[in-house]
């Protein structure tokens, strides 16, 4: 990642990398502070981009969750080491947290195994919260910078646009913001209408 601020479509290819590949994609070590000063940027002066960029973010840092937790379970048979998987320095001590659970929790099935006894850990209940009424979900909003807004009115798959940027996918009732040559496409095709 370059050191220039973050951008949304900086932050839309670290999704779809961090989709792509099984590793957790290379991070420059100041990519939270980098997202914390891009987001107050936008916040209360494009509210829509915020949003946007906010779910983004949500979703590569629960795509890199995943890989954490991954990694850590395996690294408990193999070995693996924190600096040998691309971790952002406040992801370290949570694989390292991990892989300690992991290593205790294999320790005691072994011990089970071996016709030993486990005590059985206290575990805190958690307290009851009474489940928040569901609202209606926003259509997602695909932003780009520059370009023309459009409503998707059928389901379009990822494709390369004449920019040749990769957009999508997409899905019925999403407004998005593409170039205007590709809104075109769209829209001659029969997935998308303009937004006034």
């Amino acid at each position: 990642m370059s050191e220039d601020a973050l951008t949304f479509s900086e932050l839309r290819k670290i999704e779809k990398k961090e989709k792509r590949q099984e590793e957790l994609s290379v991070l420059d070590d100041s990519f939270f502070l980098k997202v914390s000063q891009y987001l107050d940027l936008k916040d209360g002066v494009d509210e829509r981009e915020y949003r946007n960029a906010k779910r983004v973010f949500d979703k590569i840092i629960g795509l890199r969750q995943e890989k954490i937790v991954k990694n850590a379970r395996i690294s408990v048979k193999t070995g693996v080491k924190a600096s040998e998987l691309n971790l952002l320095p406040r992801e370290q001590s949570l694989f390292l947290d991990l892989k300690e659970m992991f290593e205790d929790y294999s320790e005691e099935v072994d011990e089970v195994l071996e016709g030993g006894t486990v005590e059985t850990p206290d575990i805190e209940e958690e307290p009851e919260t009474e489940p928040e009424p569901e609202s209606e979900p926003e259509p997602e909003v695909e932003e780009d910078e520059g370009g023309v807004e459009i409503k998707i009115v059928s389901q379009v798959p990822e494709f390369m646009g004449t920019d040749l940027e990769s957009y999508g996918p997409f899905e019925e009732g999403d407004q998005v913001n593409v170039p205007e040559e590709n809104a075109e496409i769209l829209v001659n095709r029969g997935n998308a209408e303009m937004v006034e």
